[in-house]
């Protein structure tokens, strides 16, 4: 098998970058892989701090041969995430024909490796996948369910995988995927059904309130009724719930996961979109994303209480 490259996106974090890199080490299928590694670079006016955590960053990813071969490129000013991933995942997969991509802030597990590539592998002709996904919400499988893989259409973020067919299909413009998404009336599974505003996130986009390549790339996924692969278990743990992250930083980090150890053996399934898994992943959202009234009223009053009080 050849093996996907390996695209890990890092900044200004060395001890999540050095945790990532050691984990990723630790998968045997690392000595046969190319790591492509994109640092990004100061934000202008950054001080002499951010300027040091940056070099620290780069120090630790040319410190070790982390995989069978690495390739580094250093920015010289700041992209932000979301350029930098769309820029680096055009680039590489260009050469490749297909790529797994990885942030500073993720563990993986030891069969991460071996998951992806065999799923990459498999599904690589398919024109229904758009993507391979290595995270899993912590909420518990169904009893009931006999696989150890299945398919939704939410192509996730957190340690994923595709092709050069599927990339394609990704559009920069996010008013191309606003009208598309409202021509085909998707705009209630694109939310889950309520359970996150994903379409409303379109528009923070659109007007420069959030910066994400990931909201297109969901977007991507309903426009062309395309699929994402998952495990049953998480093959992937987020570990950038810190105060300093740039996007993602809760009290409560309903984003952790345990990571599973063994082998996810990716077998044949029903090559279709599991509609009830992905009402579990709605409930999952719905509940610990702020989204039910009573975390709705319990959100409003916290913000009420911060604001006369000055304390959070």
């Amino acid at each position: 098998m050849e093996f996907a490259p390996i695209v890990l996106f890092v900044y200004n974090r060395p001890a999540l970058t050095r945790n990532t890199l050691q984990h990723l080490q630790q998968n045997k299928e690392a000595a046969e892989s190319t790591l492509y590694v994109y640092c990004d670079g100061p934000k202008a006016g950054a001080s002499a701090e951010q300027r040091q955590l940056i070099q620290e960053v780069r120090d630790i990813v040319h410190s070790q041969p982390w995989c069978g071969k690495v390739v580094v490129y250093e920015a010289e000013k700041n992209k932000g995430l979301a350029t930098a991933v769309i820029d680096g995942v055009s680039e590489v997969i260009a050469k490749h024909g297909k790529i797994i991509v990885l942030e500073d802030d993720l563990t993986v597990s030891p069969s991460f490796l071996k998951y992806m590539n065999d799923a990459l592998t498999k599904y690589e002709k398919d024109e229904r996948l758009l993507a391979v996904h290595g995270y899993l919400y912590p909420f518990d499988m169904p009893a009931n369910y006999p696989h150890s893989t299945f398919l939704v259409h939410d192509p996730g973020s957190l340690g994923w995988g595709t092709w050069s067919r599927a990339w394609d299909k990704f559009e920069r413009d996010t008013d191309k995927v606003i009208a598309g998404i409202r021509e085909k009336g998707l705009k209630q599974p694109f939310d889950f059904w309520g359970a996150y505003p994903f379409f409303r996130m379109l528009h923070q986009h659109k007007h420069g309130k959030v910066s994400s390549w990931a909201i297109r790339w969901r977007g991507a996924a309903y426009l062309h009724d395309m699929l994402t692969l998952y495990p049953v278990k998480s093959l992937v743990r987020h570990d950038g719930n810190v105060a300093s992250a740039t996007h993602h930083y809760k009290e409560e980090d309903w984003l952790y996961t345990e990571i599973y150890q063994d082998d996810i053996p990716v077998t044949d399934i029903p090559v279709e979109n599991n509609l009830a898994m992905e009402k579990v992943f709605a409930r999952f959202l719905r509940y610990h994303a702020g989204m039910t009234i009573s975390a709705k009223i319990k959100n409003r009053l916290k913000k009420y209480w911060k604001k006369i009080t000055g304390h959070a």
